[in-house]
Parts: C-alpha cells; sequence; structure tokens
C-alpha cells in the first residue's frame, strides 16, 4: 500500500506527533489502540509516550470495572493479535487527527514490517480489519467532499478516500471468510481478580502442579514499579481449574526496587523509583512470559516469583545496574541456586556506588576483620570467648567475644526473673561446645554490632567461625536443627555465607517433613 499523506492540521499549535516518523510500541490496549513510546531526548528525561488510535477504524472493547469485567465478543483475540504482532518492535505512523496537548490521543495509521521480510509494509488497520478484529466505522461510504477538496485537480485518487476503499475491501474479505468477530463462535472473556474471585496461593499451588516445569504462561499488563507487575494468566493448562484470564499482582523474587509516587495523594516517588519501572517496561510490558510462583506474600494478596526471559533475569538486572535491593524474604522461597547471582550483582553494585547505593559504604570494623586463637569459653549457644593466638591469658581483656554471624539460637533463660530456656537452648550450647572448646579456630568478622546489656552495651564481633574441615559452625548447628538463619533488614550486613545458612535451613525443615 503507497503512503497515506495527512491532511493540514486544524489546529496552528505544535502537533504532539510529527505528521509521519517512527517509534516503538511500548504496549497494546486493545485491538485498535496502542502506546508509543519516542527517544528520550537525555538520559535524565523520561521518553514521550502518546495513546494512538487507528483512523476510521473501532475494534470490541476489552474488559474493564466499567463493563463488569467482561469482553466484548472478539475483543482478546483482537487485543493479543496486535499485541503478538507489533509490542516492542519500531513502527511506522501517520498522524491523521490529534489534540492540542500531549495527553491527547492520537489517530492515525501504523505500518509495520512483515517477519517475512518482503519489504511490502503491513498497514496494520487494513490487516486487523481483514482479519476480523476489527471494523471500519463507516462501511462501503468515501468521503468525495475531502476527495475534491485534496485531489488539487489533477484527477489523481484522493488518499482518504483510497483507505476507506481499502478497509472496505478487507471488511468484506473477512466476512466471507467468517473469522474474527464474523464467526459464528467468538471468545467472551471474563476477567477474574486474585483475592477477589480466586486465592492467590491456590493459584501458586496449581501452577506448580499443573504448569509445563511448574511455570505458568502470563502477560505482563501493568508494572506498578521495578519490582512489582500485574499479570494475567493465559496458559491453557490452568483452564481446567477455572484460573485462565486471571488477573493477579507479582512480587518479582528477590528484589526490591524503590516505589513509584501517587500524584493524587500527593506522595513522590522515592529515588531512582521511575528509572526501574521504566527499565522494566521496556524489557516486559505486554510480553507474554513464564512465570514460576515460589509462594505469596504474609496477606496472601500477591503471588512472588521469578520471570522468565530469554535474556535473562530481570531481578539480576535491576540488581547489576542498581535499580533495586535484594529482599530476603523472598529469596527464602526462591531455589538457593539461583540466589548467588542476585547477591554478586548487588554486591558490584554497591561496590561501584551506582543509584540507590550512591551513598553506600562498606561496615567499618573497630578490631581485626579475622581473628585466630582459641575458644577457651561458650557462653550461649551462639557466642564463645577465644583467646587469640599470641596471647597469654593473664585478664579478661585478652579474650575476644563473637557471635555467630546472621545465626539465631534458642536462648537461655535467667534464673533471677524465672524466664525459663527456649527449646533446645541447652543441646545448642552443648553442641557449639562439642566443636569448638579447647579447638584451635578462624573467625571472618562480618560486622559489629551494639547490643544492649542492662543500662550499658556491648560492641560485638559477629563472625563466620570455621574449625578443622568444617567451614561454618553456624550451617552446622542450623543443619542439626538447632539454630536458625537471622532475618535481616534488607540493609543489614550480614554474613558472607547468609545464602548458605537460609538453604541449610531449608534442607533441614525438609528433612522434618
Amino acid at each position: 500500500m503507497a503512503s497515506v499523506p495527512v491532511p493540514s492540521a486544524s489546529n496552528p499549535m505544535r502537533p504532539v506527533l510529527p505528521n509521519r516518523g517512527v517509534a516503538t510500541v511500548k504496549s497494546v490496549l486493545s485491538g485498535d489502540t496502542v502506546v508509543l513510546l519516542g527517544r528520550a531526548t537525555s538520559t535524565d528525561t523520561k521518553a514521550p509516550e502518546v495513546v494512538f488510535t487507528f483512523e476510521r477504524v473501532t475494534a470490541p472493547r476489552t474488559a474493564s470495572k466499567g463493563n463488569d469485567n467482561k469482553d466484548e465478543p472478539g475483543a482478546f483475540p483482537a487485543r493479543e493479535w496486535l499485541r503478538k504482532t507489533c509490542v516492542g518492535k519500531s513502527v511506522c505512523f501517520e498522524t491523521r487527527k490529534q489534540g492540542a496537548t500531549a495527553g491527547d490521543r492520537v489517530y492515525g495509521l501504523l505500518f509495520i514490517s512483515p517477519s517475512n521480510g518482503d519489504g511490502k509494509q503491513l498497514n496494520l488497520a487494513v490487516e486487523a480489519v481483514r482479519l476480523g478484529h476489527a471494523t471500519p466505522k463507516t462501511i462501503g461510504a468515501s468521503n468525495d467532499g475531502e476527495s475534491q477538496e485534496n485531489d488539487g485537480g489533477d484527477g489523481e485518487t484522493d488518499p482518504a478516500v483510497e483507505y476507506q476503499n481499502l478497509l472496505n475491501n478487507a471488511y468484506e474479505e473477512a466476512k466471507a471468510a467468517g473469522v474474527g468477530v464474523h464467526s459464528k463462535s467468538q471468545l467472551v472473556r471474563s476477567m477474574k481478580n486474585s483475592v477477589e474471585d480466586f486465592a492467590t496461593l491456590s493459584l501458586v499451588e496449581k501452577s506448580q502442579k499443573l504448569c509445563e516445569n511448574g511455570a505458568v504462561k502470563c502477560v505482563v499488563e501493568h508494572v506498578f514499579d521495578g519490582s512489582r507487575l500485574r499479570c494475567l494468566v493465559t496458559d491453557p493448562a490452568m483452564t481446567s481449574d477455572g484460573l485462565i484470564y486471571g488477573s493477579f499482582t507479582l512480587i518479582i523474587a528477590g528484589v526490591s526496587s524503590p516505589r513509584v509516587g501517587n500524584p493524587k495523594s500527593n506522595v513522590e516517588s522515592e529515588p531512582f523509583a521511575d528509572e526501574a519501572r521504566q527499565f522494566v517496561e521496556v524489557r516486559l510490558l505486554n510480553r507474554e512470559l513464564r512465570i514460576s510462583l515460589h509462594g505469596t506474600d504474609k496477606s496472601e494478596t500477591c503471588a512472588v516469583g521469578t520471570v522468565h526471559h530469554p535474556k535473562g533475569n530481570i531481578a539480576v538486572e535491576l540488581l547489576k545496574r542498581g535499580l533495586g535491593r535484594v529482599t530476603d524474604w523472598t529469596v527464602r522461597l526462591m531455589n538457593p541456586m539461583d540466589v548467588p547471582a542476585l547477591r554478586v550483582a548487588e554486591n558490584n553494585a554497591k561496590r561501584t556506588n551506582l543509584k540507590v547505593w550512591h551513598d553506600y559504604e562498606p561496615p567499618k570494623l573497630s578490631g581485626a576483620a579475622e581473628i585466630q586463637g582459641t575458644v577457651v569459653e561458650i557462653l550461649t549457644g551462639d557466642t564463645v570467648l577465644i583467646l587469640p593466638d599470641g596471647e597469654t591469658f593473664d585478664d579478661d581483656s585478652k579474650l575476644k567475644k563473637v557471635s555467630l554471624a546472621s545465626v539465631r539460637c534458642p536462648r537461655l533463660g535467667n534464673e533471677r526473673t524465672g524466664k525459663p530456656d527456649e527449646p533446645y537452648a541447652f543441646e545448642c550450647k552443648e553442641r557449639l561446645r562439642s566443636l569448638t572448646i579447647g579447638k584451635s579456630v578462624r573467625v571472618t568478622v562480618n560486622y559489629e554490632r551494639d547490643v544492649p546489656m542492662g543500662e550499658s552495651s556491648d560492641m560485638r564481633q559477629f563472625g563466620t567461625i570455621s574449625v578443622g574441615k568444617r567451614d561454618d559452625i553456624g550451617e552446622t548447628l542450623i543443619a542439626d536443627g538447632l539454630a536458625e538463619s537471622q532475618r535481616h533488614r534488607d540493609d543489614d550486613e550480614k554474613s558472607a555465607r547468609y545464602d548458605i545458612l537460609v538453604a541449610a535451613e531449608v534442607r533441614d525443615r525438609m528433612k522434618d517433613g
């Protein structure tokens, strides 16, 4: 099809879009409307966006709260055809009608090069009509008045009339073939929302059981921020349980990005929130991908999962660029084999002070980063006194008090207050005694904390204690079921072997059933 010239703009103000140009399709809203993404003028500015609708064409409306979450017949196949055809791809546009401001919708034509590479561009509006995914707004009519105005008296066909004729011909083809909205049986999708219509935990459990490799196929419908998405289940395996076309909120496992603000509530975005969201939108929005669901949040409102993209793990990419932090509570739900890549990415961003880590400083230790000596006393199930090598004991000040990093052991009771021991507190202390007392150990100090001691406080060193062939005594206690890995805040310093400790805890719980 020849390019269709654009009539002169009736509004003298500068148009939102040029008459012709190239843009990327960010997302598809319906069978006749897309969001076009331009190019940012600088690294500090957001790329411009505009809602673009096919001229003189209408497609069935997709489900929304305004129509009781129910599609018009054929709406979803129409949206899906357009989504699969052009989302994330470069298209040529020609504007036909637009408002005076950037918030106004633009009407026009979109062209895309076909996948067969024959060089002839497809007019997406005409193709949508030909496949029965849309219909012309006026059928069998042409605008003779406009034709006379624009032909210039040279006898050439008015481009607007030519476009209308193409729509009419495509419409007749679709009717004759009985495709799309002209077919006798059309898909009418009823949307279901998690929590309201189905339990999020049920979705997680059934996806693990029914879907290929335990990963459910979904379309990413919306990006709230860099680590929270709204997803639509499109996996046929979920049809029998009535979860097909179920909509749910997904928290990306392993990462937490800055929150995007809400202008209506006068809540500003956190630093780098918009950048993180845009990074994810460009790569995931409107893509159909498989998602491994690991569990839910505490309220069982949101699912937690890993998005499988052909080019890698989006959580790792966010961390690598300093656009998020590792979240330990979601890490605990993941396969332990997938966690090291997250830690490496975050540590690299910390070391180079990228984005959210721009003011990060490594922990400063008051003493040596490594201690070698002999354990002379066991204070609790996770704290020992060590006499460093080369020192002669003549005073308590020569001893080093060290607690196991990122390990929580049962607390001993207090005879004076009548507080009893926590379960297994004695057994844990005795196990630590048998492993370390009188033996030479090596301590790698990971961090220091000010520990309250009555009215005073004690600057305590927390580290990884290794003895003989055991690389980490804390791991041994956890594997024996006598201790747990510590629940840290996301910005807390922790053991360098933290993920190994968590994995040991998971294995111990699985062993106990």
